[in-house]
């Protein structure tokens, strides 16, 4: 028997929902990676959630998660930042960029589960969770993809968001680098697109 509760199920098979939607694509996520028995697991997830419940679940999410992202930037970010740094002109870009990223690590980390959880909760509904029936390995499934959403989370709020404050505050030239960056991401795209439409001739 899997420990998992229903509104865990419901909100693992609103993002395996989304998850196989960019596997039938032919398409992955660095990061995002699955076993061919956890794949089948999510397809079977995802089955009883329509097209348009799964689309009105991304905006409802959307709404949610802007909401809970506005009050921490007026609630959390915005005092803190007045009392640490009363004068703007004297604020060491350094500081200032890891309070930012900070508060994002709080707001993405705590918001996006909750939005998640609403999300699913209001859009899945009875008729959603009683489609639903949990199995073992569930719970480490739900697991797994909560650790991938939070390393990437961390890459993010950790690296990225800092970075780009730091090259805007000190005004560095990053043409070549950005230049880098952008034929990576196109070498990655690639990649998972090859990898997807292999993954779809050995099926």
């Amino acid at each position: 028997m899997s420990g998992i509760t229903g509104g865990a199920l419901a909100r693992l098979a609103f993002w395996a929902k989304g998850m196989v939607s960019i596997n039938d694509a032919r398409m992955e996520w660095p990061g995002f990676s699955y076993s061919e028995a956890e794949w089948a697991r999510m397809r079977a997830l995802s089955e009883p959630i329509g097209a348009g419940t799964y689309q009105l679940f991304t905006i409802v999410n959307a709404v949610i998660f802007i909401v809970i992202a506005a009050i921490g930037i007026f609630g959390v970010f915005l005092p803190l930042a007045t009392v640490l740094f009363p004068v703007p002109a004297e604020t060491s870009a350094l500081k200032f960029s890891l309070l930012l990223a900070a508060c994002a690590f709080l707001i993405i980390g705590l918001g996006l589960p909750i939005s998640m959880r609403l999300s699913a909760m209001l859009v899945g509904g009875k008729t959603v969770r009683e489609a639903l029936v949990s199995r073992a390995g569930d719970e480490a499934l739900s697991s797994k993809v909560s650790w991938q959403i939070n390393r990437i989370m961390l890459i993010m709020c950790g690296l990225l968001v800092p970075g780009i404050l730091l090259f805007i505050a000190y005004d560095i030239q990053a043409g070549p680098i950005v230049m880098a960056l952008k034929w990576l991401a196109i070498a990655l795209m690639a990649v998972s697109t090859a990898t997807g439409i292999a993954r779809q001739r050995k099926s």
